[in-house]
C-alpha cells in the first residue's frame, strides 16, 4: 500500500512488530494453559481457561487509561520499543516458571505479558494515522487486523504443534517464545520516530474516572461512542469463542485440548481473510454500516455452531465463517475510531476502547464459568447463548448507527439493482416532503443524502419501523384524527432532532395534500418552519428519477 514517502517502510515494521507480539501472546498463553491442564488434569480445563483469561485481562483494565495518556504525551515509537524489550525479559522468566512448575508464577507472568501488551496497544493503533496517509487508514487497519489474525492462527497452531512434536517439552517451547520476543524487539527499531503530541494530560491514579471522562468526550462526537462499544464487543465474543472452543472440542467432537487449539485456527484464518477483504472493500472510506451488517451474520453463525456441534467438517466451516464475518465487523469500527478521534486525545480514546474491550474479555471468562461450571450447560449450548446475546447487541448497534447502515445498504446493494438519477438536491436546512411514496424510495435516498432522518405518521407498534425511537434515522409519530395536530406533532418531532448537517424528510400518505402542508405552515404553529421542498419520483422498471421541487405536480401524488 502507499505509505508517506519519508516513512516508506515504517508501517511494514509496525505490522511485523505487532504480528510477532500477538504471535507470542497466543503461544505463551496456550503453553501456560496446556502446561496447567497437563499438571492438574483435563477435568479442570474450564476453570483453568477461565482463570487464565481473567488474569490476562486484568492489566488491560488497570493500565489502559495510563497507557493512553502516555501515548498522547511521548513518542509512540519509543513506547513500542521499550515494551518489546520488556517482552524479552518476561519470556525469559517464563522458562524458570516452567522449571519450578509453579501455577502462581505462571499466572503472574501472564499478568506481566498482558501488562506490556496493554501499554503497547494505544501506541500501536494511535501511530497508524501518523505514518499512513488519511485515505489509507481503513486499508492499514485491514492489514493490521489481518496480520493479527494470522498471528492468532500461527500462535494457536504453533503452540499445539510444538507441544505435540516436543512431547510436551514446555521448557523448550518457552525458549521459542524468548526467540520471538527478540525478533519483535529488532523489528520495532525499524519504525520511524514519531513526534510526541505533548498532551498536558497527566496520569490519574483514579483511572476509572479518567476512562469515564474519555467516554464523555466520545459521546460528544457523532457515532464515536457507538463505534467504541462496537469495537469493544468484538473482544467479548472473540474471547468467549477462544476460551469455549477447547471444551467444545472435548465435549462435542471428542478431541483433546490440543485438538481444540487446532480447530480454532479456522476462526483465526477467517478473521484474517475477512479483515483483509474489509479493508479492500472499504477502499478510501470508513464503513461502519458494513460492521452492522456483519454483526447479524456473526450472531447466526454462533447459533449454528450450537446446533451442529457433532459434525467436525460443518464445525470447521462455521468457525471459519465466524471469523470471516468477525473481520468485516471489526475493521470499520477500528478505522472509524482512529479517524474520528481528535489528534491530542486519540491515544486516550484508543486506550479507553482497549479498557472496555478487555472488560468484555473478563466478562467472557465469567460467562464461560457461569455457563459451564454453575449452570452446567455444555459448550455447544454456550455458543447458542452467545448467538442470542450477539443478535440483541446487533439490533442495538444498528439502531444507533442506522443512518450509516441504511446508507451502506442503499449504496452497496440497492444501487446494484436500481439505477437512479437525482436533480436539484436541496440544502440540509430544508424539510423534504414525500407524499404517497414507497419505502424503497425512502431507503434509496440514504444513498445520496448524508445524515438523513425520516419522520412518518402511523399506528405505533403496528406500522414500520415498529419501534418508536429504536432507529435513530427513522421516527414513527402516532397519527391523530386531526390532520393539523398530526402535522404539528410531525414537524415538532423533526425540529427537535434536526441538526445543521441533517437532511430531514417527512414521509406521509396521500390523505395529505400540498394544500394541507401550506395551510399548516401559515398557521401560528407552523410559521416558524421553512418552506418545504417536495420530492417527486418517476419509476420505469429499475430506473428511478428523484426530483426536488418547490411545488408538486398533481399527477404524481
Amino acid at each position: 500500500m502507499q505509505i508517506l514517502k519519508n516513512k516508506k517502510f515504517s508501517f511494514a515494521f509496525l505490522n511485523i512488530t505487532q504480528f510477532l507480539g500477538a504471535l507470542n501472546d497466543n503461544i505463551f498463553k496456550l503453553i501456560v494453559i496446556y502446561f496447567l491442564i497437563n499438571l492438574e488434569g483435563a477435568r479442570d480445563a474450564p476453570t483453568i481457561l477461565a482463570m487464565a483469561g481473567a488474569v490476562f485481562v486484568i492489566p488491560f483494565l488497570l493500565f489502559s487509561s495510563a497507557s493512553g495518556v502516555l501515548a498522547d504525551r511521548i513518542s509512540k515509537q519509543k513506547i513500542i520499543v521499550v515494551m518489546k524489550a520488556a517482552e524479552i525479559l518476561i519470556m525469559a522468566f517464563g522458562v524458570f516458571a516452567i522449571l519450578l512448575k509453579s501455577p502462581f508464577l505462571l499466572y503472574t507472568l501472564l499478568f506481566f505479558m498482558a501488562f506490556q501488551s496493554a501499554v503497547f496497544g494505544p501506541s500501536k493503533y494511535g501511530i497508524i494515522p501518523e505514518i499512513v496517509e488519511t485515505k489509507y487508514v481503513s486499508k492499514a487497519n485491514g492489514y493490521i487486523s489481518a496480520f493479527t489474525s494470522l498471528a492468532i492462527i500461527s500462535g494457536t497452531f504453533l503452540a499445539s504443534f510444538i507441544t505435540d512434536i516436543t512431547d510436551k517439552n514446555f521448557i523448550l517451547e518457552t525458549f521459542f517464545c524468548v526467540l520471538i520476543a527478540i525478533f519483535g524487539f529488532v523489528s520495532s527499531l525499524g519504525i520511524i520516530k514519531t513526534i510526541p503530541k505533548r498532551s498536558k494530560k497527566k496520569i490519574n491514579p483514579f483511572f476509572l474516572y479518567e476512562i469515564y471522562k474519555t467516554f464523555v468526550i466520545c459521546s460528544r462526537k457523532r457515532y464515536l461512542i457507538t463505534a467504541v462499544l462496537g469495537s469493544s464487543f468484538f473482544l467479548f465474543i472473540g474471547g468467549f469463542t477462544q476460551l469455549n472452543t477447547i471444551p467444545y472440542a472435548i465435549q462435542s467432537l471428542n478431541l483433546t485440548e490440543v485438538g481444540g487449539g487446532y480447530i480454532f485456527l479456522a476462526t483465526a484464518f477467517g478473521i484474517a481473510l475477512g479483515s483483509f477483504l474489509a479493508g479492500k472493500i472499504s477502499k478510501d472510506r470508513v464503513e461502519p454500516g458494513l460492521a452492522c451488517l456483519a454483526s447479524f451474520f456473526v450472531s447466526g453463525t454462533f447459533i449454528l455452531l450450537g446446533l451442529f456441534s457433532s459434525f467436525l467438517s460443518v464445525v470447521l466451516i462455521l468457525l471459519a465463517m465466524l471469523g470471516f464475518f468477525g473481520g468485516f465487523y471489526l475493521v470499520p469500527f477500528d478505522s472509524f475510531i482512529q479517524m474520528s478521534s481528535p489528534d491530542k486525545k486519540r491515544g486516550r480514546i484508543v486506550a479507553a476502547t482497549n479498557f472496555l474491550s478487555f472488560v468484555g474479555v473478563l466478562i467472557a471468562s465469567a460467562f464461560l464459568y457461569l455457563v459451564s461450571s454453575i449452570l452446567k450447560f455444555d459448550a455447544a449450548t454456550g455458543f447458542i447463548f452467545m448467538g442470542i446475546i450477539c443478535f440483541t447487541f446487533s439490533l442495538f448497534i444498528t439502531g444507533r448507527m442506522s443512518e450509516l447502515f441504511f446508507s451502506y445498504i442503499a449504496r452497496k446493494i440497492l444501487l446494484k439493482i436500481y439505477k437512479i438519477k437525482v436533480f436539484d438536491i436541496p440544502t440540509p436546512n430544508s424539510y423534504i416532503i414525500m407524499i404517497n411514496k414507497s419505502w424503497l424510495e425512502v431507503f434509496l435516498m440514504f444513498s445520496f443524502l448524508p445524515n438523513l432522518k425520516v419522520f412518518t405518521l402511523g399506528k405505533v407498534f403496528r406500522n414500520f419501523p415498529f419501534f418508536r425511537g429504536f432507529l435513530n434515522s427513522l421516527y414513527l409519530i402516532k397519527r391523530r384524527k386531526s390532520k393539523r395536530i398530526s402535522l404539528l406533532r410531525l414537524y415538532a418531532k423533526a425540529h427537535k432532532h434536526k441538526r445543521r448537517i441533517n437532511f430531514v424528510c417527512l414521509f406521509i400518505d396521500n390523505s395529505f395534500t400540498e394544500k394541507d402542508i401550506s395551510t399548516f405552515l401559515k398557521s401560528s404553529h407552523g410559521h416558524i418552519y421553512p418552506e418545504p421542498v417536495y420530492l417527486e419520483t418517476q419509476r420505469h422498471n429499475k430506473n428511478i428519477t428523484f426530483r426536488f421541487t418547490k411545488t408538486l405536480d398533481s399527477k404524481n401524488y
